[in-house]
Formats: structure tokens, C-alpha cells, sequence
């Protein structure tokens, strides 16, 4: 796809006064640009390189959108890339103000704290949108556990949906730590809402008691060394926590591996659940459309208790 293409739905998605992802180049559909991300998270644009590559035509853009970035409502454009050593980030323009500092972003009504510098994550997954509009449309009522909930942004969605009772588990205290703020932030403290900074896996028994839920998400990493690698732990994560289900429970269960499609968890829910069935894939956000769709996001839905 020409580069003036990219610009086109650049500009097309600012200015923006919401978090979120306005070029996915790693989705395969746009030809010398596989490795590059762009995010808009008010008033920084944030745009990362995965792997080396001619950044000419990169770096031409962004000139183009500095020329107009009063227009665009951008401030910052930062560079990272992640393929050099402590993942660096260049100011292609404004100053370092926004850069290793927490600022607040909203998405859909609701706020988050997010930080953008050396580290890989900003606190706020962006392909995560649809996922979080999903939970908070149907937590209404409900008991919700939320594991590997890093800074809380599902949960939160469930608090926000009216949800009965909320935990969040995730063993990075940082983590947790920005997902109370999150809360705070919503003014939605005053919810029952509880959070666990720790190993899902060693709190299985104090985590069931709590039970049960009558909706459980799971939004692990693909890998995190010595952790969770999903081809081995998801159906152990499944296996764990089935006592802690509601007879009628609905899972979301969360894939974002390029090696895995929909096959390998369908397999791994008939095995542990199979008195559950499969409702739906949630549809990725558009601009995350990608050359296999079985390779991107998978936001899978399945209800228990349905099979005979």
C-alpha cells in the first residue's frame, strides 16, 4: 500500500480525544510498513518499530503529520524501537514533558493512568477495546474474577457495568497498584472490587473460595519466563479454576498468539469444560485487521452449562 494510504487513515482517525490504535501495521496488510504500530494516547502520538527497517518512508510521514499537528491536536510524536537495546524513544517532536511521567487517557467514558517511555507496555492495551466494551455491557449483576489483570482494565470495564463484585489477580504489584488507581480515577472505589498482587497459580484455593463467579476472564501473556506459557498453562489455568465457576458461568478467554488459532483453545474448553459452549469471537476493532485473522486478537466467548 502507497504511503500516502497511511497517511490518509492517519489523519482520517485524528484528532482524537480517546486512547487508541490508529495504525497496525504488524496485521501484514500494508507492504514495508509489518513492523510498525502507531498509537494516538492524547496529545502523544506513539509509534513503535519492531524490527529494523528503511524508516525513510516512516519518518517522511511523520513530517507530514508534524506540518499539521496543530490541526491533528498532536503535541508529542515519540519514537520507540524496541529493537535496540533498553527499547530507546526518540522525540521526533515536542520535548520529553510526557515521556516516564503517568497522565491520564480515556477510552469510552472511562479514565486510565498510562505511561509511555523505555518500557514495552503503557498500561493500557489498546487491542483490548472490544474486549473491555464486551465486559462492561455484560457484568451487570455479577461476580467477576479477572485473572492476569495486569493494571485492571477489564475489571475495571466490569465495575463500570455494574458488576456484583470484581477481583483482579495479577502477580506484578506495579500492576495492581495502577489498577487501584484506575478505580480511584473512575470514582468507582465505592464498588466491591478486590485486588490480589500474585502467582494466580499459588492462590487457587483462597481464589475458589471466593466463588463462584459467574464470569471469569483470562487475558494472559502468550509466554513470560517461568510464569505462564500459554501452550502449557492455559489448560491448567482451566483445570484450576473450574470449582470457582457458576453452574450457568460465561468465560472470556483472551489468545494474542500468532502461532495459535481458535482451534487450540476450542480444543482445550471441550477437554476441561465440556458442558460449555462456544458463543463467539468478538470482532477486532478494524484497524486491527490482519492478513490472518486466525493469527490476530482472539476474544473468545463460551457459556457453561448449555451442553446436555
Amino acid at each position: 500500500m502507497k504511503d500516502n494510504s497511511v497517511y490518509q487513515m492517519l489523519a482520517q482517525g485524528l484528532p482524537c480525544d480517546q486512547a487508541k490504535r490508529l495504525f497496525h501495521g504488524r496485521g501484514g496488510l500494508f507492504d514495508g510498513w509489518q513492523q510498525v504500530n502507531i498509537e494516538i494516547y492524547p496529545p502523544v502520538l506513539w509509534v513503535i518499530i519492531y524490527q529494523q527497517i528503511d524508516e525513510q518512508p516512516l519518518l517522511a510521514l511523520l513530517e507530514q503529520l508534524k506540518a499539521s499537528a496543530a490541526t491533528l491536536a498532536i503535541e508529542h510524536i515519540y519514537i520507540q524501537r524496541r529493537f535496540q537495546a533498553a527499547n530507546p524513544v526518540q522525540v521526533f517532536m515536542g520535548d520529553e514533558s510526557m515521556l516516564e511521567t503517568d497522565f491520564k487517557v480515556s477510552e469510552a467514558g472511562l479514565n486510565y493512568w498510562v505511561n509511555l517511555g523505555k518500557n514495552q507496555n503503557s498500561g493500557l492495551f489498546l487491542d483490548m477495546s472490544a474486549g473491555r466494551a464486551w465486559v462492561r455491557e455484560h457484568s451487570e449483576g455479577k461476580s467477576v474474577l479477572n485473572l492476569f489483570s495486569y493494571t485492571c482494565s477489564l475489571g475495571l470495564a466490569a465495575a463500570a457495568g455494574s458488576a456484583r463484585t470484581v477481583m483482579n489477580v495479577d502477580m506484578a504489584k506495579a500492576a495492581i497498584k495502577r489498577g487501584q488507581r484506575n478505580l480511584a480515577l473512575n470514582d468507582l472505589g465505592g464498588r466491591s472490587v478486590s485486588f490480589i498482587a500474585q502467582d494466580i497459580f499459588k492462590m487457587v484455593k483462597k481464589i475458589n473460595q471466593r466463588g463462584p463467579f459467574d464470569l471469569l476472564i483470562a487475558d494472559p501473556p502468550s509466554f513470560q519466563s517461568r510464569a505462564f506459557d500459554v501452550r502449557r498453562d492455559y489448560q491448567k489455568l482451566l483445570e484450576k479454576f473450574k470449582p470457582a465457576l457458576a453452574a450457568d458461568a460465561t468465560l472470556v478467554l483472551c489468545l494474542n498468539s500468532p502461532a495459535l488459532g481458535v482451534d487450540f483453545m476450542h480444543g482445550l474448553v471441550a477437554k476441561v469444560l465440556p458442558e460449555a459452549a462456544f458463543v463467539e469471537r468478538l470482532a477486532n476493532p478494524s484497524v486491527l485487521a490482519d492478513a490472518d485473522e486466525n493469527a490476530s486478537l482472539k476474544v473468545l466467548i463460551y457459556k457453561v452449562g448449555v451442553k446436555k
